[in-house]
């Protein structure tokens, strides 16, 4: 079932049949994540465009999750899509600064979630296939920013192994 989300995923996304300008990137995660006993299958694929300023934009997401029997369409759409805006968000925006304990950010104009105007492309889907269904909440958030990560690897050659992925983390990963 995971390999069925992955080909799907790779197959929407035009994943290895387009050439791709130069800072860009495109790259695929999968992940099978248990949920209240009943496991989801989930891939991603990210297209990123990677700025000299080591500035990360996602330019499409395209998430595919295999959750068996689809009760409610669309709540299902409704939590795929949220959770992988969600998973874009910790990916590349937040960031929540501990000091002795505390968090140092207060209000929003210092932490820094997705806005509106950072929502890239989307094509998410689901494979329902007429098995028990399982849960469509969370796996989408654990997957996007691994795809996010391997993109920007496959766009500039630099590996960035923690969140958020920022420009500076990339410009830091270039001079290594």
């Amino acid at each position: 079932r995971l390999a069925d989300a992955l080909r799907t995923s790779v197959g929407r996304s035009g994943y290895g049949v387009k050439q791709l300008p130069k800072g860009e990137g495109m790259r695929v995660a999968c992940v099978s994540s248990q949920e209240r006993a009943t496991a989801s299958w989930t891939a991603c694929v990210a297209h990123v465009a990677v700025a000299d300023s080591g500035e990360v934009t996602v330019k499409k997401l395209t998430v595919v999750s295999d959750i068996g029997t689809a009760v409610n369409p669309d709540g299902v759409m409704a939590q795929l899509e949220g959770a992988s805006l969600f998973g874009l968000s910790i990916a590349l925006y937040e960031q929540a600064v501990m000091k002795d304990g505390a968090l140092q950010v207060t209000n929003f104009d210092s932490y820094t979630p997705l806005r509106m105007n950072q929502v890239p492309e989307m094509d998410v889907s689901f494979i329902a296939n007429g098995d028990p269904p399982t849960g469509c909440g969370e796996p989408a958030v654990t997957v996007v920013g691994p795809a996010i990560g391997n993109a920007v690897f496959n766009a500039v050659g630099v590996r960035v192994r923690s969140l958020p992925i920022s420009p500076e983390a990339v410009k830091a990963g270039a001079k290594a």
